[in-house]
């Protein structure tokens, strides 16, 4: 089953580029179209460039990377062949200039699965729930009953834009100028300048790295319960903090700010996990 779904990821990228090349070629002539691309066996996509130089994509995009000039509207589902050891398989989607948006993630259960990328280099990214995958292989050395894990991280990257999302779990990142989101669960990685949490769950092993002049809230109006005390808020200068100093001090929840100057200003660093097992300390 894996053999063949090398063979199929690698016949799907190979379509993808020619999708690539077909899209360019109208964007240069400045004109329209609509074409099918991919294979029977995996389910066509339909792209269209549209008079507003916009590229729509219908269908469930499988594998390979497809690199467009402007904005990029989807109707459809977003995995990636994380099995394969060949980057020119694995998907990753790229607008130059403009937006990337799922349209009606949420009520058409439209996700991005499996360690998909996708970047907006200069616009925002819109979509719905979002995960990655991890992958037990066996003992590289050959070791009889030993595994290993390798983590196939989902990865959406807006540096100059918003990232906006539903829920985000197992293994994955986020990259933005500014960030909002639902629920954080299971291993998820956060990095923004102004970060907004409007679920009422951030599970222990989420991160956030917020960037100097950023902010971030959470808006549970609840206990904030399922927002972990073991989660971290990391600054740009290095310094981390657990969510358990913030929540003694009430600044989680409610939509409170909580400004990078603040964190980086308050008195108590956690220095490392070791201190959650009694072998660290504080820096006062």
């Amino acid at each position: 089953k894996i053999k063949r779904n090398l063979i199929l990821s690698h016949d799907i990228s190979q379509e993808m580029k020619q999708a690539e090349e077909w899209a360019a070629a109208l964007n240069r002539a400045d004109a329209t179209g609509i074409r099918l691309f991919g294979l029977k066996e995996m389910g066509e996509i339909e792209l269209e460039r549209k008079a507003n130089k916009a590229l729509s994509i219908k269908g469930k995009y499988w594998a390979g990377q497809l690199e467009y000039a402007g904005p990029i509207t989807m109707w459809g589902s977003i995995t990636n062949p994380y099995f394969s050891n060949n980057e020119e398989h694995k998907t990753h989607i790229i607008s130059k200039h403009g937006n990337f948006t799922l349209m009606d993630p949420i009520p058409n259960k439209y996700d991005i699965d499996s360690g998909a990328k996708i970047t907006a280099e200069n616009g925002n990214i819109i979509v719905g729930s979002v995960s990655g995958i991890k992958q037990v292989l066996p003992d590289p050395d050959g070791k009889v009953g030993l595994a290993i894990t390798k983590e196939h991280y989902s990865m959406l990257y807006a540096p100059k834009g918003k990232i906006v999302a539903g829920n985000i779990r197992e293994t994955v990142k986020l990259e933005a100028d500014s960030i909002d989101v639902l629920n954080l669960v299971d291993n998820v990685k956060v990095k923004g300048r102004n970060i907004s949490v409007y679920g009422t769950k951030v599970n222990y092993n989420v991160e956030f790295e917020l960037l100097k002049g950023g902010s971030i809230r959470f808006h549970d109006t609840g206990s904030c319960y399922d927002i972990s005390n073991d989660a971290i808020i990391k600054l740009e200068n290095g310094k981390k903090f657990y969510l358990s100093d913030l929540k003694t001090s009430g600044m989680v929840g409610f939509g409170k700010e909580i400004t990078y100057d603040y964190l980086d200003n308050l008195g108590t660093e956690v220095k490392d996990w070791s201190f959650k097992i009694g072998f660290g300390k504080r820096k006062k």
